[in-house]
């Protein structure tokens, strides 16, 4: 009876740590999330242009970890959304996602931005409501589900030393991905390097850049991949398939 009960404490602590640990995001992205109006537990920068971004946080990381990126594609003007996600776990986000387009209707289009876990609602968003989207981006990530037959544009960004996401699933599920995708690599980048976090789970590959420098390419490749000419030349350099 003893031996049972230790037994279920230890698989009481373990279902508690998995469900309440996450990625903790750096003072500088919090100081960031603090700009932002917290709508319910959402954080939202609002834009005028009529464009709408949706960012979807990787696995157990701290949504306020993608702040950074969210300022610099409002800087242009555009709404940038962060949802809450349950247990820090976007793979739960999609019925909230489309609830926040939903109740959006002066945002025109949006842009659905995954990194990592947040691959999953992306796809299931692209494929429920194509019409009210204007793209979609995968962060070191794939689609999860087959959106080949769409007339989406997309475009997909990895990482040279990205340490946590298996280079072969993203080639297994290429084929998911619609016909008008684009693809970058970010020389020098990793896979946290996309938010402002450190994983705990260390096995990462190094990155070259500073994740501030990462966020500002990133930011800069999406913006000139939907609005050509509305941003200064990146100083990234990546391989390209299209």
């Amino acid at each position: 009876m003893i031996l049972f009960i230790s037994i279920a404490g230890i698989l009481v602590i373990l279902v508690l740590f998995i469900l309440l640990y996450y990625n903790r995001a750096f003072p500088e992205a919090r100081e960031m999330a603090d700009e932002m109006t917290l709508v319910g537990k959402d954080y939202y920068f609002y834009g005028e242009s009529g464009i709408g971004f949706l960012i979807f946080s990787g696995a157990k990381t701290d949504d306020r970890a993608y702040a950074c990126l969210a300022k610099l594609l409002h800087e242009e003007g555009h709404t940038v959304v962060i949802p809450k996600q349950r247990f820090h776990l976007s793979a739960f986000g999609t019925k909230h996602g489309l609830e926040i387009i939903d109740s959006h209707p002066e945002v025109r289009k949006w842009i659905p931005v995954g990194h990592s876990l947040g691959g999953m609602p992306v796809s299931r968003i692209a494929a429920a409501r194509t019409d009210d989207l204007m793209g979609a981006v995968f962060l070191a990530t794939y689609a999860s589900i087959d959106l080949s037959g769409l007339d989406l544009a997309v475009l997909r960004i990895t990482a040279e030393h990205d340490g946590v996401m298996n280079n072969d699933r993203m080639e297994n599920y290429h084929h998911n991905l619609p016909k008008n995708t684009s693809e970058r690599m970010l020389k020098g980048a990793n896979h946290q390097g996309f938010a402002a976090y450190k994983s705990m789970s260390g096995r990462d590959g190094k990155a070259s850049l500073s994740w501030q420098e990462q966020n500002k390419q990133t930011a800069q490749l999406i913006l000139d991949f939907f609005f050509p000419g509305h941003t200064e030349e990146l100083t990234a350099t990546g391989s390209v398939r299209t």
